[in-house]
C-alpha cells in the first residue's frame, strides 16, 4: 500500500513550484508630450463650453473627472509588479487568477511593449494584461498552451474597432519624427 501512495504522490505536480516568473511594469507607459496635454485641455474646453450652452452642468462635471482620469494615467509613471505562472494559475500582481477562472491568452504589442493578455471567465475582470519581454513570449506560449487556449489573432469588439479609429484619426500630439 505504500508503494501505491509514493507513486500517486509522485505523480501529482508540487502546487508550491513555479513554472515561470517575471517581474515588469504594471502597464505600458509613454511618457507625453506638452502638446498632449495641450491638446486635450483645448477638446475639454471646447466640450464644457458647448456642453454650458445646453444647460448640462452635472455632464460638464463628468467631463472634467474623465480629464482629471486621463491626466492621471498618462502622467503617472507605472510601478513594478510581480507575474508568477503556478500549477495552480497565473499570480498577477498579488492576485492568484486559477486556470479554472480562465479561458485563453494572445500576445498584443502596444508603444514598442510586448503584453501577455489572458482572457478570463470572470464579470467584472474580462482580461488579464501583463508587460513581458520579448524573448520571453515563446516560453509564456509553451507553458500557458497546456493550460489555455491560445488565439494567434482575437477578434476585435465594436469598442475596439472604434478606439482604433479614434487614435488613428484624431492624434492628441504630433508624430515622432
Amino acid at each position: 500500500m505504500t508503494d501505491e501512495i509514493k507513486k500517486f504522490l509522485s505523480q501529482k505536480p508540487d502546487l508550491n513550484q513555479t513554472l515561470l516568473e517575471w517581474e515588469s511594469p504594471s502597464h505600458p507607459y509613454k511618457k507625453r508630450s506638452k502638446l498632449f496635454y495641450q491638446t486635450v485641455l483645448a477638446f475639454t474646453f471646447l466640450l464644457v463650453v458647448i456642453v454650458f450652452f445646453l444647460h448640462e452642468f452635472l455632464l460638464i462635471g463628468v467631463i472634467l473627472s474623465l480629464v482629471f482620469v486621463i491626466y492621471t494615467i498618462y502622467s503617472v509613471p507605472p510601478i513594478i509588479v510581480e507575474h508568477k505562472i503556478t500549477p495552480l494559475g497565473i499570480n498577477n500582481a498579488g492576485r492568484l487568477f486559477r486556470w479554472q477562472e480562465l479561458y485563453a491568452f494572445w500576445f498584443e504589442e502596444k508603444w514598442e511593449k510586448t503584453m501577455l493578455v489572458v482572457q478570463t471567465h470572470l464579470p467584472l475582470l474580462s482580461q488579464i494584461r501583463a508587460v513581458i519581454d520579448q524573448n520571453s513570449e515563446g516560453k509564456i506560449k509553451q507553458i500557458l498552451g497546456k493550460y489555455l487556449l491560445f488565439i494567434e489573432k482575437p477578434s476585435k469588439s465594436v469598442v475596439d474597432r472604434l478606439s482604433d479609429w479614434i487614435t488613428s484619426n484624431i492624434p492628441l500630439e504630433a508624430a515622432n519624427k
